[in-house]
């Protein structure tokens, strides 16, 4: 069945930074995604246009942070701000990621995808899953890290851009259009475990804490995504292996609203993944403080993004060891100015 791109959520997403250990502090790197609703679209697409066209050099096709001066970036973020668009945001520090953090946590990851290997039905599956937990084993730490501030980010997406859209937007849930930018002409190995990993842990997610849904809200352009009732724990035994109590609750297909519409795209040829691109370059710039006016931006860039659960601030920082580290000075203002000028997540009457 054709859906009217009308009712479609487009999420694009990009990284900056190598994700790569350092002994130096601060050396942010993040993951992040530009959501908006496909009715801006034309608009958004044309804000790109006359992006490019003002500053690209030699006829290229997108324009980098580099080619853009800091008024001519403040410039373009105000003018985001004018079409419902969101900026959610994973960030991690690389030096709080030592190698002995790395291997710890991607064994541990590694045995948690083998975890219910034995009460699979199925051998195929089971031959299914080994090979996934080799291939994330496999991966450089780089690429494992960036793995896991992606997941984080799609789940920060679902849990929250549902309930930011069904009170603005609702036909937007009829479809979710991801896009990712692909870094060579064929897909890496991480994209392909990536691809595989994401619905088995985002299933499980959902199940420990459920998709948030807002009373008295219009969700009937989403019902779709709801496994037909009684079928969702045969679906999560048979295929990964957990049993799960049907308490006559509906339960979200998170496989096919995080599958039905995937590509990794050239980020030439999407305007939703420059501006991500742009976003991720922007926010990993402002965390290290290298803005003249850093607190500025930080309060534009915090005016595209939605507020977070508990007052949380507006991006989601992970480390992957056991220890917290600090967060302060530049980063902390930089922070604060986000979270002061993120948007309310309820719509009030």
């Amino acid at each position: 069945m054709l859906v009217p791109r009308i009712g479609t959520m487009n999420i694009a997403i990009d990284e900056s930074g190598t994700f790569v250990y350092t002994d130096t502090d601060n050396s942010w790197n993040c993951v992040v995604s530009y959501v908006y609703p496909e009715v801006h679209n034309p608009h958004i697409q044309e804000e790109v246009r006359k992006l490019v066209q003002r500053h690209a050099k030699g006829g290229q096709k997108e324009v980098k942070l580099r080619n853009l001066s800091e008024s001519a970036y403040a410039n373009f973020l105000r003018c985001l701000q004018k079409w419902d668009g969101v900026l959610y945001a994973v960030a991690t520090n690389a030096a709080a990621n030592t190698p002995q953090v790395l291997e710890c946590h991607q064994e541990e990851q590694t045995q948690k995808i083998l975890e219910h290997l034995d009460k699979m039905i199925y051998e195929t599956g089971r031959e299914g899953v080994r090979r996934l937990a080799k291939r994330v084993k496999a991966l450089p730490h780089q690429l494992y890290v960036q793995m896991i501030c992606q997941v984080q980010l799609v789940i920060q997406i679902l849990h929250s851009a549902l309930l930011f859209y069904v009170q603005r937007h609702p036909p937007t849930l009829n479809r979710f259009r991801w896009r990712i930018d692909q870094k060579n002409s064929s897909q890496t190995s991480y994209e392909d475990a990536y691809s595989q990993v994401l619905p088995a842990i985002l299933q499980s997610a959902s199940i420990c804490k459920p998709i948030p849904m807002l009373k008295g809200e219009d969700y009937h352009w989403f019902d779709r995504f709801y496994f037909p009732k009684g079928e969702v724990p045969t679906y999560l035994r048979d295929v990964y292996g957990v049993e799960i109590v049907d308490d006559n609750e509906r339960k979200i297909n998170i496989g096919q609203v995080v599958h039905e519409d995937v590509r990794f795209v050239d980020s030439k040829s999407d305007s939703g993944v420059q501006i991500a691109d742009l976003l991720a370059s922007g926010l990993r710039r402002c965390l290290r403080g290298q803005f003249t006016d850093n607190n500025i931006i930080a309060s534009l860039i915090g005016g595209l993004m939605v507020q977070r659960e508990h007052n949380q601030i507006p991006i989601q920082l992970i480390s992957l060891g056991k220890e917290e580290k600090k967060v302060e000075g530049q980063v902390l203002s930089a922070l604060h100015a986000m979270a002061i000028q993120s948007r309310a997540m309820i719509v009030r009457q």
